[in-house]
């Protein structure tokens, strides 16, 4: 696998990841040289939206409808819930994944699971006599569609891959289907929608949280992978503060200091857009109206409990420069999952160019490295 590398386009860390998470995807989602000429500069919210909606009507006039898609995706991301734009250009990105989809020859079937008051969006890939079923769920901040390049690996090796958006995700979020600890309840509905009874489970982003959760209480999966490996979402949610902030932080929550809590965090989003919209988007995806109560919510996403519930095949992977995921939470799963079939790990470092958050730079080392796991447990 050549390695490309996490490029540095932008001195803004939080933007700087979100480029590269567009640029890992290579030539088939982006034009590398036209996104970090307009990105590179870029300092504010507006700023990054403009960049990246321009990109778009560029790829859209060259008929390049998967670029499109990704430019949008990035001009929809940091949009909070009240701007009037984010919805429709939400319906935007998804119109274009689906004509790029078209566009590039990729077979696909795309569903809606019933599920509560609404229903969860699936894509699936299915090769002829395939070798067995992964479901793939992603994380606090995704699409399922963006993930149609990245698995279309696992389809040309022979396996059936159903891509689902659970609550919190995608268009659930539009449907206040909020986001919500307990996976295992959106798992089974696609597994029992589709029939499948037996399946490996592989979790993007927080989504390694989900499947090692969803492992816990649903036994069709056999086998789960946590891309990244991840098993506190109040730690997560927190370490985006520096050191002492992010300690006093969780003091507050701990000792449920509400008014202390608002006021630290208020002050802070302030003067700082980007923490202003992690705690704005917190309370979108979980459908929650005040700091407190996201904080709350999102505490509930926790192993503490479910540990010993987990008897599959785990593999945990993780990179050694993750700034969203403390490592901590890797070597944590480690030692807490003691009752698992068999216990595979690896923590990717910056030498093989996988040291982000989930690979980003070089995401195909760690899709080789599941596809490796899978067809040795199998």
């Amino acid at each position: 696998m050549k390695l490309e590398g996490y490029k540095k386009v932008n001195r803004i860390k939080q933007f700087n990841f979100q480029i590269n998470r567009v640029l890992t995807y290579g030539k088939e989602a982006c034009d590398e040289e036209l996104v970090i000429k307009n990105l590179s500069d870029v300092h504010t919210l507006e700023e990054w939206y403009e960049a990246w909606t321009k990109l778009s009507a560029i790829a859209i006039d060259s008929n390049k409808y998967m670029h499109a898609a990704y430019y949008d995706r990035m001009a929809e991301f940091f949009l909070k819930q009240s701007d009037s734009r984010k919805h429709a250009l939400y319906d935007k990105c998804i119109e274009e994944y689906h004509k790029a989809f078209e566009q590039a020859g990729i077979e696909y079937k795309a569903y809606e699971v019933p599920f509560e008051k609404g229903f969860l969006k699936c894509i699936r890939m299915t090769p002829e006599n395939y070798k067995q079923t992964v479901l793939v769920c992603g994380g606090y901040d995704s699409f399922i569609e963006e993930f149609v390049l990245q698995v279309r690996s696992f389809v040309q090796e022979g396996f059936d891959v159903i891509l689902m958006e659970g609550p919190g995700q995608g268009d659930c979020v539009w449907q206040k289907i909020y986001f919500k600890e307990s996976f295992e309840h959106p798992v089974a509905s696609v597994l029992d929608y589709f029939g499948v009874s037996s399946c490996t489970m592989v979790g993007i982003s927080w989504g390694g949280f989900f499947a090692l959760r969803a492992a816990a209480f649903e036994k069709k999966i056999k086998h789960v992978v946590a891309y990244d490996a991840m098993d506190d979402g109040l730690e997560v949610m927190t370490h985006i503060f520096p050191d002492f902030i992010c300690w006093y932080v969780r003091k507050l929550i701990k000792n449920g200091n509400e008014t202390k809590l608002i006021r630290l965090l208020t002050k802070i989003s302030k003067k700082n857009v980007l923490a202003d919209w992690m705690l704005s988007q917190g309370q979108f995806i979980t459908g929650t109206d005040s700091i407190p109560a996201m904080y709350k919510s999102i505490s509930k996403h926790n192993l503490r409990s479910v540990y010993e519930k987990i008897d599959q095949d785990v593999l945990l992977l993780a990179g050694e420069k993750d700034h969203y995921i403390p490592m901590c939470q890797f070597k944590r799963c480690k030692e807490k999952i003691k009752n698992a079939k068999s216990m595979t790990s690896r923590c990717f470092t910056r030498e093989e160019g996988g040291e982000q958050h989930c690979q980003i730079g070089n995401h195909g080392i760690a899709v080789d490295a599941m596809l490796d796991w899978i067809e040795r447990i199998s």
